[in-house]
């Protein structure tokens, strides 16, 4: 066996020589000192480990997605012409919410607009009755994108709509995430696609050079009807968030309803989504200035993901949080935070503001679950309010701040959310709409119970250990 030997020393050098190569690329793209070093560190140390982790969880941002949607040009002129024609709809957020505005319009190009209609949807059946009479009232197209589509009651009834709508004329779109939707059979797109509807999914590594790019993830969830209505959310299409699965029972979450010139905004994360996936530069339909939608909200789109220069999604939170005065009420499946939001959640509570944050009591996923006990004691001593919603499971993705600034979508309170996730929320300045979910979180509230913020502390040592490695594994970085 000793001709081996020349292989082995062969094997380990080249290793060795990746694992100090790709340590000079952690190095220059870690997004803090301290995953550089610990980045540096495995690759050099434990090649053979941290070559292959590094590969996968190790990229800060998402290469090929803006090449791909830009390349043409046609993207570029039409987010100019959405911002020219919702110009006649131009609105200010009112005094300093302005400041969250102003920021996520100076990095996405669109203004938030005035003149929306803004529903609040509370769970499943109230979600899915909504978007289902949408489709069925359509006639002209319908653009359903999804992270999670199940093959089972609600995910065959919307498959029923989308064909229904299709044999009366309507084009009909459907993007989903590969991984999300992994147990997605066959069958279930070729029947849609026997009837001409056009199904694909969401692929990160599909390009050469990108294959270990599946860390990051379209999360989006977002149905779009004749350019006019979009609904937006936490809910994916599955039996679990009807409330009908045994193993999480009741399933708490809520999506919105948007009529109204915003919509444009909606429209194009989904075009460009759908641009990167098939290179088809579909046709937006935008609002006339001179039409009126009824409604009086200030809307503008958060779209955010990791193709990003600047990140839209934790700019945006950031600067809510500190413009709060009054409240600042958060509902998230996760409580994983970044250094910055972390500190100024807890600024805001030592200022004197009413922090409340709803988390689930029980866990779908638990390394975050026990990650947010780590921040136990600096929520503790800052006076932030941290409570367990009972009933089965919570998925909600909604935070409320003072009492006309409401945060609505998909992103979880996460740093995958906010940095390694294509993700889609409203941001709504509306006193009626805010009424309304300040009222959605009080009925929350008396379904939770307080949670002892000392349990981190005074946990076993086996069990802080936990918390500490799963904290450890966070994609901050």
């Amino acid at each position: 066996m000793s001709f081996l030997n020349p292989v082995y020393a062969a094997i380990t050098i080249l290793l060795e020589v990746a694992g100090v190569f790709l340590a000079m690329r952690a190095i220059l793209i870690a997004r803090t000192p301290q995953s550089a070093i610990a980045w540096a560190g495995v690759l050099v140390v434990l090649p053979i480990i941290g070559i292959p982790l590094f590969l996968v969880f190790g990229q800060s941002r998402f290469s090929g997605y803006e090449l791909a949607v830009t390349s043409t040009g046609t993207l570029r002129t039409a987010l100019q012409g959405i911002a020219g024609h919702l110009d006649g709809y131009k609105t200010a957020f009112k005094d300093r919410f302005n400041e969250p505005a102003r920021m996520a319009e100076n990095l996405s190009g669109l203004p938030a607009t005035g003149s929306n209609q803004v529903d609040l949807l509370i769970d499943g059946t109230a979600t899915f009755d909504a978007i289902f009479r949408s489709i069925d009232e359509a006639t002209e197209s319908i653009w359903v994108q999804f992270f999670i589509i199940h093959d089972d009651r609600i995910g065959r009834a919307l498959s029923e709509k989308l064909l229904s709508a299709a044999r009366r004329g309507v084009s009909c779109r459907v993007l989903y995430d590969q991984v999300g939707s992994k147990s997605l059979p066959t069958s279930w797109l070729e029947n849609l696609r026997r009837q001409g509807i056009l199904v694909h999914a969401f692929v990160t590594n599909r390009q050469f050079g990108r294959s270990f790019q599946i860390n990051f993830r379209n999360h989006r969830k977002l149905v779009i009807t004749d350019s006019r209505v979009a609904f937006l959310g936490g809910l994916n299409v599955g039996d679990e968030y009807m409330g009908w699965s045994k193993k999480f029972g009741p399933w708490r979450d809520t999506h919105l309803r948007i009529e109204g010139p915003a919509v444009a905004g909606f429209q194009l994360s989904f075009l460009e989504d759908w641009n990167y996936t098939t290179g088809e530069m579909l046709e937006l339909r935008l609002p006339s200035p001179s039409i009126s939608h009824g409604g009086k909200a200030t809307v503008f789109p958060v779209a955010a993901g990791p193709a990003e220069n600047w990140s839209i999604c934790p700019a945006v939170y950031l600067s809510a949080i500190h413009c709060a005065t009054r409240r600042i009420w958060i509902a998230s499946p996760y409580f994983v935070p970044s250094s910055p939001l972390l500190y100024a959640i807890c600024h805001a509570a030592i200022r004197g503001v009413d922090v409340r944050i709803i988390l689930p009591r029980m866990a779908d996923h638990l390394l975050p679950w026990l990650s947010s006990f780590t921040y136990y004691p600096k929520l503790r001593e800052a006076g932030v309010k941290l409570l367990r919603y009972q009933p089965g499971f919570m998925h909600q993705k909604v935070m409320l701040t003072d009492d006309d600034f409401t945060l609505l979508g998909s992103i979880n309170f996460d740093y995958r959310s906010f940095m390694l996730n294509f993700e889609l929320s409203a941001a709504v300045q509306d006193e009626k709409f805010a009424a309304d979910v300040e009222a959605m979180f009080l009925a929350d509230f008396d379904k939770s119970k307080p949670e002892n913020l000392r349990a981190f502390e005074d946990g076993s040592l086996l069990f802080r250990l936990k918390c500490r490695a799963a904290a450890l594994m966070s994609p901050e970085q």
